[in-house]
């Protein structure tokens, strides 16, 4: 049998203010640990364990790690099988990148048992195939940041190009997750169809400051940059509490806070070089502990992308 190799998967978090399905960066925790080896033919998914394991389908060509595996054997005509084992860090529903941390991860795996054939963006299109099947639309701001790391920007679908560029070193981040599940699918479909002209150029002012900020290292323009006026208000009833526990975040010295990707997880971001984070996490938590909710709580930064352990 031919050995096992680990792949390092992180959390994401995606659209971030005013960059919607566009904008996109890994975490350095929590993450997924994705195993596999050679096998003869066929994706076999023979363990899946962690958070929300059980509710996480084995037949590869519903599950994502074995989805996006398949089509980089698929692109690169590989002859060969694999045998593939999931520990989940990143529980599913939770709004920094389960999904699409499987999804990078099973093309990652496949990418480096193929002898690295393929470019980073067509790994990138592999993990976004996977969550275009599972969660019902083809985007790739959270396959982008796992599998390139830092932030990603993606500047079109058609053709696919992204952009991936390093954050600044001083920016913290808390990442809150109250118990509750917000599927992508239904956290999709509550948006709207159209937008105004007033909400595009609010957007398009934001995306790009926000843009300028991260290249530039400036963490006081990114938090002041991180604004959405069409997304986040159409998904706010899906969390309860969110708007509090985002003032909350703001109090305690966040220099933003607000929902990460599709929910129900809120992000804030604060600067290392004037606190260590762990207040913001404490006062986020504060506001679901008095509303008797559950509330998991990190305090992180920005990661590298997959990598093999």
């Amino acid at each position: 049998m031919s050995e096992w190799i680990r792949i390092h998967a992180p959390a994401t978090t995606s659209n971030i203010g005013a960059g919607f399905d566009i904008f996109g960066l890994a975490l350095d925790e929590p993450f997924d640990t994705i195993e596999g080896r050679k096998i003869d033919s066929g994706i076999s998914i023979t363990e899946i364990s962690g958070p929300g394991s059980e509710g996480i389908p084995t037949d590869p060509t519903k599950n994502s790690v074995g989805i996006a595996a398949t089509e980089v054997l698929k692109r690169t005509g590989s002859d060969f099988g694999i045998e593939i084992r999931i520990k989940k860090g990143i529980r599913p529903c939770s709004g920094i990148g389960s999904s699409g941390a499987s999804a990078a991860g099973g093309a990652y795996l496949a990418h480096v048992l193929t002898g690295e054939k393929l470019t980073p963006t067509e790994v990138v299109l592999c993990a976004a195939h996977a969550e275009d099947v599972t969660s019902g639309g083809f985007h790739a701001d959270n396959v982008a940041p796992c599998i390139l790391g830092g932030f990603t920007m993606i500047r079109s679908y058609e053709p696919f190009e992204v952009i991936s560029i390093r954050p600044p070193d001083d920016l913290g981040i808390v990442i809150a997750m109250p118990d509750v599940l917000v599927p992508t699918k239904e956290s999709r479909q509550v948006l709207p169809t159209q937008v105004s002209v007033k909400d595009l150029v609010f957007h398009v002012g934001n995306a790009s400051c926000l843009v300028h900020g991260m290249e530039v290292g400036d963490v006081d323009l990114i938090g002041r940059s991180i604004k959405d006026a069409v997304f986040e208000p159409a998904r706010a009833g899906l969390v309860p509490h969110l708007k509090e526990a985002e003032k909350a975040a703001l109090s305690a010295g966040a220099k933003a806070s607000f929902l990460g990707g599709s929910g129900p997880c809120i992000i804030s971001f604060f600067k290392k070089s004037e606190m260590d984070g762990k207040n913001i996490a404490d006062a986020v938590k504060s506001v679901y502990d008095q509303n008797n909710m559950h509330c998991d709580t990190w305090v992180t930064t920005w990661g590298e992308g997959c990598r093999r352990e």
